[in-house]
């Protein structure tokens, strides 16, 4: 029996038994607003901690109390201050694709259908009209006269059917949970790491400088799919130390990078972060560097580089002329990296040879 699957067998028993299976919240924002420079709109995530433990160390120290093993991971108490959101600078990757920017989620609100437009008087609706526009899998309809719209939907003869006695009410179970605030991370990449965690699957969109749209998936595959940016979920995968997510990612970034594409990628803030993308942006570039559209923007770069408008100019130098050689000139880019020995004296070697020169 795999892991994944003895999990999966011990959730199923919980379930059966009644027993908790929500035992932490993470609440993550999941927009941006560029007119306030902020990240906005905190949701909430659930998750069970046999899950998380199981396969990652970061969450296991995170959820053994004994203190965070991230700074960006903190207990939350629903405080007021985070309602109108946190600083894009306070944030840490302003250029976060998944997060949904407020301008473009109201020019893609969509109209009510009819059938909701129905029943929109049974319907309680949010105060909040920005909260229409979240995740379409966090949107509940809470039908508050259940009779006038059960009336509206059946027939004449199915009204007049007795009703049948109301189920005995037991008292509900007391809910606890932990509240965890996440400061650094969009809620669609950590609603796509959770459902790795349960399912072992993960999809990712398209990078934004592709230039293709970003068809949501989600609608189609709805249960099975939550894509996320492969750059997003590198560096959450990379902070909780899940290796093989962290991975996955890399080959979703390498295999969207072409001509047209590198020299933004290789120049973007994320890029600065990590050397082994770095790296990796470097390869490709050298294998497109003949082509159209980095000899016509490659200059551009190098005059960003030239003035100090990008934090890693001088490392994508570097790694570029490096992997030059090693390309073109191994042999000498060999011996350039061969250690030199220092020469071996001791003192009873520099004696003799005081004493040679004096008998002479």
């Amino acid at each position: 029996m795999s892991n994944h699957q003895a999990l999966v067998e011990v959730l199923l028993m919980k379930s059966i038994l009644g027993q908790q299976l929500v035992d932490t919240k993470f609440h993550v924002f999941s927009g941006r607003s560029a007119h306030s420079r902020k990240v906005i709109r905190l949701q909430a995530l659930s998750a069970n901690d046999i899950v998380l433990t199981a396969h990652s160390e970061f969450f296991a120290e995170l959820l053994s109390r004994t203190g965070s093993p991230d700074a960006t991971f903190v207990d939350f108490d629903g405080g007021s201050e985070f309602e109108d959101g946190i600083a894009l600078d306070d944030y840490g990757y302003t250029s976060d694709s998944d997060l949904e920017d407020e301008e473009e989620e109201k020019a893609s609100q969509k109209p009510p259908s009819d059938v909701s437009s129905a029943l929109k008087g049974n319907i309680i609706e949010s105060d909040d009209d920005d909260d229409d526009d979240d995740e379409d899998d966090d949107d509940l309809l809470v039908v508050a006269d259940t009779r006038s719209e059960s009336d509206a939907l059946t027939s004449p003869l199915q009204a007049e059917m007795p009703i049948a006695p109301a189920p005995i009410q037991h008292k509900p179970q007391a809910v606890n949970y932990r509240n965890i605030l996440v400061r650094d991370t969009a809620f669609r990449t950590l609603k796509a790491l959770l459902l790795y965690l349960y399912t072992d699957k993960i999809s990712f969109f398209p990078l934004k400088s592709q230039g293709l749209p970003r068809a949501d998936v989600e609608t189609p595959k709805r249960s099975t799919s939550w894509p996320c940016s492969p750059k997003s979920m590198y560096c959450l995968a990379s902070k909780v130390r899940l290796d093989s997510l962290r991975d996955q990612a890399f080959h979703a970034i390498r295999s969207s990078l072409d001509a047209k594409n590198i020299l933004q990628e290789l120049s973007s803030s994320f890029t600065s972060k990590y050397p082994a993308i770095l790296q990796m942006n470097v390869e490709v570039l050298l294998q497109h560097i003949a082509s159209v559209p980095v000899i016509q923007n490659i200059p551009a770069l190098l005059r960003r580089i030239t003035d100090s408008q990008l934090p890693h100019g001088a490392d994508i130098v570097i790694s570029l002329y490096q992997k030059f050689l090693l390309q073109h000139h191994p042999t000498a880019l060999a011996l350039a990296n061969a250690p030199i020995e220092p020469q071996k004296t001791t003192m009873a070697s520099d004696l003799k040879k005081k004493g040679k020169k004096c008998k002479k």
